[in-house]
């Protein structure tokens, strides 16, 4: 049996009963662990007697610091350090590859699905974005337009159109809040989207067009700009419409052959518009003039030899920059355009797979990337990218044909219609 000790640990099993109680103290009558014996009154002063001579040290160092050869030396060592920064940052930056070469190509893309729009019953083939860049609107083959909270995935307001057989809806870029629709009846409505607290207001009907209304853009403000199925284009001044209900056109545009798709604006000019026909060809044309100042035609020295292309129709159109436009065909692929030199400077796909349907293409804020709709999904291309391949990206966020793309001011998604009744939301 183990006795109590201040010297043995006690087993678990022979600890005895209640609290410990520790043994007196020699020389002391109260019980507890034993103290730290008291600092040497010798310690205590050499330690004083060491931090007394550090600051002596320190105060016959300090006036060596103001000397004027010291400040010199401290001023040519922090140039020689700027210097060397400077020669490492360029050559860091000499061994990056240059972004127009192959090996400079963009980082790969990695968009996702992030909203999946759904409340369409028919096709859905147009979809743009409002200036505040949360909110889009879709117009389907149900005879619907339905404009969206991209944020949340929810429907705001509703718009029933008299014609079932809708091809668009475009909204106005400023605080108008005006959008317009059009389809197989030849006609153009323009409606103003109501505030949460507003009753709906009638809309406009604007006729003369003698062919379906495929596409249009606002320019400003209650200025708008139609293509059709008649091979031409017309302005529209909402200000001042004719009284006559026969034809309200203030101007129209003749030069295409055959029926015209696409229309984009100019997001430099207010006076500027770009068209693409079925002819295969895209024209630039300006306000107040009868005759295109730039005809681009899609040739057979752009596409590769050998290819099944037959039909050149120019299904979108969309501005890089000023000069420079994206346009996306029925069977010849999809290319970048010069206006100056009046030629596609880049074509995106060699084999013959990517020689099929483009749908409609859009750029990224930046002009770096073109997002071109296919039958079965959407491709994302380098545009700097000579000649490229493959995309950078290819993503299938439908089960059917994607029939338009649209990116909104602040350039932060991408949002796509398509013929399984949804519309989505692309993101990072």
């Amino acid at each position: 049996f183990c006795r109590p000790s201040t010297s043995v640990l006690y087993h678990r099993r022979c600890r005895p009963s209640g609290p410990y109680r520790w043994p007196l103290r020699a020389g002391s009558s109260s019980r507890g662990p034993p103290r730290t014996p008291a600092r040497a009154p010798a310690a205590a002063a050499a330690k004083g007697s060491s931090q007394k001579a550090q600051r002596l040290n320190k105060t016959h160092m300090a006036p060596e610091l103001n000397k004027p050869e010291l400040k010199a030396k401290l001023r040519a060592t922090r140039v020689a350090v700027e210097q060397l920064q400077h020669r490492v940052n360029d050559a860091l930056e000499r061994q990056k590859p240059s972004p127009l070469t192959r090996e400079g190509a963009a980082a790969p893309a990695k968009l996702r699905k992030r909203r999946s729009l759904k409340g369409h019953f028919g096709k859905v083939v147009s979809v743009s974005w409002l200036p505040d860049s949360n909110r889009l609107a879709t117009a389907a083959q149900d005879g619907n337009v339905i404009i969206w909270h991209a944020p949340t995935g929810k429907k705001a307001q509703l718009l029933p159109l008299k014609n079932q057989w809708a091809m668009f809806a475009a909204c106005a870029q400023d605080s108008s809040r005006l959008c317009a629709t059009g389809g197989l009846d030849n006609v153009c409505t323009v409606w103003t989207l109501p505030e949460p607290n507003e009753d709906a207001k009638t809309p406009r009907v604007l006729e003369g067009h003698k062919g379906h209304v495929a596409a249009a853009s606002f320019l400003a403000t209650n200025t708008l700009i139609t293509v059709s199925g008649d091979s031409t284009a017309a302005l529209w001044d909402l200000n001042r419409l004719p009284s006559s209900d026969i034809d309200q056109r203030a101007e129209v545009y003749a030069g295409h052959d055959e029926c015209l798709s696409a229309v984009a604006k100019d997001p430099t000019s207010e006076r500027n518009f770009a068209t693409g026909s079925a002819d295969g060809s895209v024209m630039l044309w300006s306000l107040g003039a009868s005759d295109p100042s730039c005809v681009l035609r899609m040739h057979r020295a752009d596409i590769k030899a050998g290819s099944r292309a037959r039909h050149p129709d120019a299904n979108g159109v969309s501005y890089q920059t000023e000069r420079t436009l994206g346009v996306a065909t029925e069977s010849f692929g999809s290319f970048l355009f010069d206006a100056r030199t009046r030629t596609a400077v880049n074509k995106f796909g060699s084999d013959e797979r990517d020689i099929g349907p483009k749908t409609s293409c859009a750029f990224s804020s930046s002009g770096r990337l073109m997002f071109v709709g296919t039958d079965d999904g959407v491709e994302v291309w380098d545009t700097l990218q000579g000649d490229a391949n493959k995309p950078l990206q290819f993503l299938k966020p439908h089960g059917a044909r994607v029939a338009a793309l649209a990116v909104p001011t602040s350039g932060q998604c991408v949002a796509c219609a398509s013929w399984d009744f949804e519309a989505s939301v692309l993101s990072i």
